[in-house]
């Protein structure tokens, strides 16, 4: 008799913080990356842009 193993298989994008808070580590690197094109963001600044898409968010800047 043959057996049919069956191997579950999955990816789970979190873009919206469900499952991770990933705020704190994008604050960062905006700041990081505004910063070195001489637009200087600090911690507090970067609350402005929350929810933004990237595009959004260098046009704020």
């Amino acid at each position: 008799m043959r057996k049919i193993l069956m191997q579950d298989v999955a990816v789970i994008f979190d873009m919206d913080g469900l499952l991770i808070d990933s705020e704190p580590f994008w604050s960062q690197v905006e700041i990081e990356i505004f910063n070195d094109l001489g637009i200087l963001l600090n911690e507090s600044m970067t609350s402005q842009t929350t929810g933004l898409r990237n595009d959004e968010v260098v046009k704020y800047w």
